[in-house]
């Protein structure tokens, strides 16, 4: 399951704003963590000055560009996971470890293969659209549908290689795991968003004379 984390963190208050702040962030990264590894041989190791300085990346990020929520505030909460996906992926602020410090392990047979393939990269990603997912709900609004390409491995291969290379791309995957068409030119640009750009351009239709 990608979003073990959803259904503790819908029980923070004001989660759209709580989301924003670091202790809410470590919490809950951590709780994912914890959820997220139980059973599968896998030990999460955090890097908490790591984590810091990717959320302080996606806050400064999500502050310049918050103005474009009014556009469509359902696709906006899917950009700021974005970015948090990508921040997490350029800071590596996890690292995922097979069984206990000083001990060795092997993983399950049944162990979700998304997970095994990539555990630190399904793991951000499960944390981001887990608190996307959650924070829709808290505002009435549709959560994403996870897109059936995501249970191909070969999605995730071309994922952690593209992610890797250039963080950046971690937007436009994170927009094809919510099943939703990225821009592969500037996925991390929000008024270069489809849904952005459709409003930019009907304002401005109005406002001709």
């Amino acid at each position: 399951m990608l979003t073990p984390l959803k259904s503790e963190i819908l029980k923070v208050d004001d989660l759209s704003h709580e989301a924003r702040r670091f202790r809410t962030i470590l919490w809950s990264f951590e709780r994912n963590m914890d959820l997220l590894f139980k059973d599968t041989g896998l030990t999460a190791q955090v890097d908490h000055v790591a984590l810091a300085e990717a959320f302080s990346r996606w806050r400064l990020a999500f502050d310049n560009s918050k103005y474009l929520a009014s556009a469509d505030r359902r696709d906006f909460v899917i950009y700021a996971a974005g970015l948090m996906l990508k921040e997490l992926i350029a800071a590596s602020p996890l690292k995922a470890v097979e069984g206990k410090e000083g001990e060795l392990s092997v993983l399950p047979i049944g162990i979700d293969h998304r997970l095994k393939r990539w555990p630190e990269g399904y793991a951000y990603t499960s944390f981001c659209l887990s608190v996307a997912a959650a924070i829709l709900k808290e505002m009435g609004d549709a959560e994403p549908v996870l897109a059936e390409k995501t249970d191909d491995p070969r999605f995730w291969d071309s994922f952690r290689e593209n992610a890797l290379e250039s963080p950046t791309m971690a937007v436009a995957f994170f927009d094809l795991v919510c099943g939703q068409d990225p821009n592969w030119e500037a996925p991390d640009v929000p008024w270069l968003r489809r849904v952005v750009s459709r409003s930019i351009d009907v304002a401005s239709q109005l406002q001709v004379p």
